[in-house]
């Protein structure tokens, strides 16, 4: 491939893309947890249980476009100076502001709400975003927050593994490589001196076990470099891209993706083919002005959600005391949720991301070329 191709700067069509899968992920984990947070469990329809209760793998989605994303951005930055220390800038100032928003709320919604303190250990943890590596912290206090432990920590390795991998045989070889580390991860915590449920939870949530969606990732942008970036391929690749993404996917719901290993990561081959294919062409049902957005604001909505859904429990309650079929009552939920969250996730992406984001964009023009 030619340099001036290794440099193009990524289209808006591809940048489109991103985001909606980001929008896609967001609103598929809101429809998750919709159905698990409120105790005892909200019951979805019949129709669409299967598919709600699956949503939990939506978060390989976004950490196999984050890899995505960190591979594009490396390609087209390839030529800044003090590329490395602007990389790691640039993602702490995208992530930290909105996190370190939510510790403060988390630790007064805990305090009033449960009545429970967390230690300046816990807080620095969080601040640092290590407890993904502490038994029996992995989850953090900030809810749902233990996938920006895993990114974060995936961050700080990236600059390194990219040196390394850098086409699409090492990136192939890179995702069995995390197979074998993720399964040998597996036995390790098993001679774990921690209860069995704590083991469980801290494998669940741990690091390793989720690197080799990264490692998808990295193997979706190379094929995409390789054979479809700056190349004409016909509308009908993409349709059948996501057709096969979409088939495979009705397997996984009902259990019988289990070919080579099972179908935890089967979801991260599914969903970077859904990405591969949306990559070739965005069909206008996944990609639209409605996923676009969400993707924009996906952050904010995913940190904001959880507390909002359990603070409009005895609101469900109510939805659900209505005799009407299930259908209705889980869609009421689900759009005075949708409503409300939009709007709170709007502000913040708005007035707290933003500024963050434009924060760092400041101080990476104050770092010396030389």
């Amino acid at each position: 491939m030619a340099i001036s191709q290794i440099a193009s700067k990524p289209s808006d069509e591809r940048l489109e893309t991103i985001d909606a899968l980001r929008g896609m992920a967001a609103l598929y984990i809101l429809l998750y947890h919709l159905a698990l947070i409120p105790q005892p469990n909200l019951i979805a329809p019949r129709w669409a249980r299967a598919f709600v209760l699956t949503g939990g793998t939506a978060v390989s989605m976004f950490f196999i476009v984050s890899a995505f994303c960190l591979c594009l951005s490396m390609r087209f930055r390839k030529q800044e100076p003090k590329l490395i220390v602007r990389f790691y800038l640039r993602r702490i100032f995208r992530i930290a502001p909105l996190f370190y928003v939510w510790i403060i709320i988390s630790l007064v919604r805990d305090k009033f709400w449960f009545g429970v303190t967390h230690s300046w250990t816990d807080v620095l943890l969080s601040i640092f975003f290590g407890f993904n590596f502490v038994p029996g912290k992995q989850e953090g206090f900030v809810w749902a927050s233990w996938i920006l432990s895993i990114q974060m920590a995936f961050y700080l390795l990236f600059p390194i593994i990219y040196r390394y991998v850098d086409n699409c045989s090492k990136s192939l070889g890179f995702f069995f490589l995390t197979l074998l580390v993720a399964a040998g991860y597996a036995v390790f915590v098993t001679y774990l001196p921690i209860a069995d449920l704590q083991r469980a939870s801290f494998l669940q949530f741990s690091f390793l076990r989720h690197l080799p969606f990264f490692a998808l990732g990295m193997v979706a942008f190379f094929l995409y470099d390789r054979f479809i970036q700056g190349k004409f391929r016909p509308r009908s690749w993409a349709v059948a891209w996501v057709a096969a993404s979409v088939f495979a996917y009705s397997a996984l719901l009902s259990g019988r993706l289990t070919i080579l290993f099972d179908d935890f990561y089967w979801q991260g081959i599914i969903y970077s083919g859904l990405l591969l294919g949306l990559s070739i062409a965005p069909l206008g049902l996944f990609v639209n002005r409605m996923t676009r957005f969400y993707g924009k604001i996906s952050y904010s909505i995913y940190l904001t959600h959880p507390t909002l859904v359990y603070a409009l429990i005895p609101v469900y309650r109510i939805i659900y005391g209505v005799y009407v079929p299930t259908t209705f009552q889980y869609g009421a939920c689900l759009l005075l949720t949708l409503g409300l969250l939009t709007a709170i996730s709007y502000c913040t992406h708005r007035f707290i991301e933003e500024p963050g984001m434009r924060l760092g964009k400041q101080l990476i023009k104050k770092i010396p070329s030389q």
